[in-house]
């Protein structure tokens, strides 16, 4: 068990370092997206800034709490872009045969395939939402002591998780459909709209089906809740667990269906 563990460890760290130093062949282009790509974020913000100084808060929340949950939205999303992007594109893969590669190595063809490649793009996601971040900790006069920082990261992880498991799941589904598409722009957009917004400002039915069904709300809008003290819970629990345990739930259940899939998978044969 304990050299399985190694050996794995030691290809990930092999896959990792040739992911980025194939990344770094074409550093104009990570840098043009390092550039250009964090626009879209602040211009988001800005929206909301927009918004809240119209009309004086949103669902209740103030324009300092939402810079705090839309950084640790973007946070978590630039982590999962660099993690997961190769989910996008799992259609794509299997209608190619492209995972015989995967099937002729002595090791797990999901490990292969998530640890195949590293995208450094994702960096220009980390960098607003980093910067929106700490600015909404300094609007909120958010306390860094070591618990509440490793609460933040508890939460990161756990939503991460909970995105990845989403886009490896509508990834899996080609090996059904046998074709490209899979719903990956639909993700992003339910993401955007249920991540960088408070829940409270959509309807109860809605609340309860991304508190419940697809547990969406526990990436950004209850661990916030519950840092920033803007309600009690009934939870006798830090939101910032109960986030990562959902996050590990999904990702292996996410895991368990693409393992599922690819007994159906069909190689490039005719």
């Amino acid at each position: 068990m304990g050299r399985t563990i190694r050996y794995y460890f030691s290809m990930a760290i092999t896959f990792t370092r040739l992911s980025v130093q194939s990344g770094l062949e074409y550093p104009i282009n990570l840098i043009s997206w390092i550039l250009v790509n964090p626009i879209q974020f602040i211009l988001g913000f800005a929206t909301i800034k927009f918004v809240i100084e119209q009309f004086g808060s949103l669902g209740g929340w103030g324009y300092e709490s939402l810079a705090f949950l839309y950084g640790l939205a973007v946070l978590s999303h630039g982590f999962a872009v660099i993690l997961f992007i190769q989910t996008w594109y799992m259609g794509r893969h299997i209608i190619h045969g492209e995972y015989d590669t995967f099937i002729l190595r002595p090791m797990s063809v999901l490990f292969q395939f998530l640890f195949q490649y590293l995208n450094l793009i994702g960096i220009s996601d980390l960098i607003p939402g980093l910067i929106v971040f700490i600015y909404g900790c300094m609007k909120v006069q958010f306390t860094c002591s070591i618990a509440n920082i490793l609460l933040v990261i508890i939460t990161v992880i756990g939503g991460v998780l909970i995105r990845g498991s989403v886009w490896l799941f509508c990834g899996s589904l080609s090996f059904w459909t046998q074709s490209p598409t899979h719903f990956i722009d639909f993700t992003l957009e339910l993401f955007d709209r249920v991540t960088m917004y408070p829940l409270s400002i959509y309807p109860r039915a809605i609340q309860v089906f991304f508190t419940f069904i697809l547990p969406l709300g526990w990436i950004t809008f209850y661990p916030t809740k519950d840092l920033l003290g803007l309600g009690g819970s009934v939870i006798p629990i830090n939101m910032a667990f109960v986030t990562l345990g959902i996050g590990v739930l999904m990702f292996t259940l996410s895991c368990v269906f693409f393992n599922i899939g690819m007994r159906r998978y069909e190689s490039a044969g005719s």
